[in-house]
């Protein structure tokens, strides 16, 4: 192939080459694994409308053991665990979005997901909230980032699902126009896909028993007392152990072997939090299952209709009357226990009056309840306001609502929503959590998600939010050159004389750094290469062609070339090269400036 058609087609697929993901396995193991998930079939989609988008798909029983399907996606399917999972659910027939709300949905997903590094989950289909999500990926604007989008969707329920029955192949998927009543086809903007088997046909919901049990070993009960408190309680106690102001930098080292390993571990809890749109009576179940069973914070989006409806208005009423129960001279400390039961009894009965028209609209819509009945006719005999009520009276922190009225006149920002949603949950259910404790935690989720504008609005506000131990959570920024965080901690002054008193200390962070830039390029045959893409065109993009600059440097061993390929070299990287005339004070030497 002659040089032009290969710096073509490199540049063409350019996006592609350098989104592989590099497994941590070899074949054999990935097979074990393969076998031990219990893939039924397994290879890689191309879609129609972009056939150079490609999304990798395994279709496993709806018994698979549920850490293994995790473990394959955390080592084989993405190079890097996430510091956030979305799962949106909600409508899944053709859904009518207003142009305002589609917009700030849209906006939001991207925004959240690009600056955090979100894995976002959805039922995979080309139909309702499923198709407005994948069409999020058209806005992205750096394709050399795709957003990571999973599709977990029932098998019997996919269109031309005999076309997937391979081993490894890459299938061509076409779309199907067919209107055959229980199936649909693939979302074509999913990343990957995985498919429950259960040997049904042309039912929907198999997958969500199965979606349910992987969100809640993702967030590994995150937001529960036990995890939320475990992990930073760690650092704290690591910290005292190795008392980072004495003399011995040995202590240091292990600190910053405790960060790479205990920061950055794939099999380490993530926040994962539920976005609720529409939905039926299908999705409240849902949602209490994943809020009061499984402690992982919901957001609805009011206005949406159904389930979504039902929640903002029993959570603004029940915030309302909760109020006048605990007013400014009473609070439930003080007030007779008797007296409290009585009130609030009497507040659940209100409330259930008042949501009567929105639980009926629930109970008298389409969708079937997913039962163990497979009778036609089975009655749905469940009452959805204790449902609701549980969520709001037991989990209040982990429910938030976007509302998006026609006479507001600012969109509201999504991603902030979530994410302080995620933070609202950190207080959880443990009183026992000191203001202190909150505080790390929450700084160490702004870090997790890079967005340092969460931290300085919305976390660390007061200067007294400054005077805890926070040196451990500065040097995983340190090391991770997150330096807006840096910045922000210096600008409260922390006090950078006491960490590091003891220079071997900071002589040991260099090494660390040094020796990630080893690892990376010692088994590489093309050091300058490697290192730009894995270190700089992260940082500034795909618009620099290196192969153009990289050819030169065969061609500038020839000294009659050597003038010719500073020209081009000068062209490509954006700099002007002047030879300073004889007896400047530049001696002869070549200076530079950036165009």
């Amino acid at each position: 192939m002659a040089s032009g058609q290969t710096s073509s087609l490199f540049i063409d697929n350019a996006h592609k080459i350098l989104s592989v993901d590099v497994p941590n396995y070899n074949h054999d193991t990935l097979n074990k694994l393969l076998t031990s998930v219990g893939v039924k079939s397994h290879g890689t989609i191309t879609f129609s409308d972009d056939k150079s988008h490609q999304a990798d798909f395994i279709r496993i029983p709806n018994d698979a053991p549920v850490m293994h399907v995790q473990e394959f996606l955390n080592r084989h399917w993405f190079a890097e665990r996430p510091s956030l999972v979305i799962s949106i659910t909600g409508g899944g027939k053709q859904y009518s979005m207003t142009p305002r709300l589609l917009r700030a949905l849209r906006r939001g997903l991207l925004k959240v997901a690009r600056t955090t590094g979100a894995w976002i989950i959805t039922g995979g289909m080309n139909t309702g909230i499923m198709k407005l999500v994948g069409e999020i990926v058209q806005i992205n604007p750096d394709r050399f980032r795709p957003i990571p989008l999973i599709g977990i969707a029932t098998w019997g329920c996919v269109s031309g699902r005999q076309d997937l029955d391979v081993h490894g192949s890459c299938v061509h998927y076409a779309e199907s126009h067919s209107n055959i009543k229980g199936e649909a086809p693939l979302e074509p903007n999913h990343t990957k896909f995985i498919f429950v088997d259960d040997g049904s046909e042309k039912k929907y919901g198999r997958e969500i028993a199965f979606r349910a049990k992987l969100e809640q070993a993702m967030s590994g009960r995150f937001f529960s007392s036990k995890a939320t408190t475990n992990s930073l309680n760690q650092y704290a106690s690591l910290c005292e152990a190795s008392s980072l102001r004495s003399e011995n930098s040995g202590s240091y080292e292990n600190l910053i072997l405790f960060i790479n390993n205990n920061f950055s571990s794939d099999i380490d809890p993530v926040p994962v939090v539920l976005l609720v749109v529409e939905g039926g009576p299908n999705t409240v179940r849902r949602v209490k299952e994943a809020v009061v069973e499984n402690n992982i914070p919901v957001v609805f989006l009011e206005g949406t209709g159904h389930c979504c409806n039902l929640f903002a208005k029993a959570f603004h009423l029940y915030n309302q009357y909760r109020t006048k129960i605990e007013s400014d001279d009473e609070t439930p400390s003080n007030i007779d226990p008797v007296i409290l039961t009585k009130r609030y009894d009497e507040l659940k009965i209100k409330l259930r009056e008042e949501l009567k028209e929105e639980l009926r609209a629930i109970s008298d819509s389409n969708e079937r309840p997913r039962t163990t009945d497979n009778s036609a006719h089975s009655v749905d005999k469940t009452d959805y306001f204790e449902l609701v009520y549980e969520c709001i009276h037991t989990r209040r922190n982990f429910l938030n609502v976007i509302s998006l009225s026609s006479h507001q006149s600012v969109e509201p920002d999504i991603d902030l929503v979530i994410l302080q949603t995620l933070l609202n949950a950190t207080s959880g259910i443990d009183e026992c959590k000191t203001n202190m404790q909150r505080k790390r935690e929450q700084l160490h989720l702004a870090l997790e998600w890079n967005r340092v504008d969460v931290a300085r609005n919305y976390i660390m506000r007061n200067e007294a939010d400054w005077n805890i131990d926070l040196n451990d959570l500065f040097l995983l920024a340190l090391i991770r050159n997150q330096t807006a965080f840096v910045k922000l901690f210096l600008d409260h002054d922390f006090s950078l004389t006491d960490l590091f008193r003891d220079v071997d200390k900071l002589l040991t962070l260099y090494n660390h750094e040094k020796k990630e830039t080893h690892d990376l390029v010692q088994d590489s045959h093309d050091t300058l290469r490697t290192l730009y893409k894995e270190r700089i065109q992260p940082l500034i993009g795909g618009f620099f062609e290196v192969d153009t600059a990289l050819s030169q440097k065969d061609s500038t061993l020839n000294p009659e070339s050597k003038n010719e390929s500073d020209d081009e070299l000068g062209s490509c990287c954006g700099l002007r090269r002047y030879h300073s005339p004889p007896g400047s004070n530049h001696g002869g030497s070549v200076r530079s400036e950036v165009n």
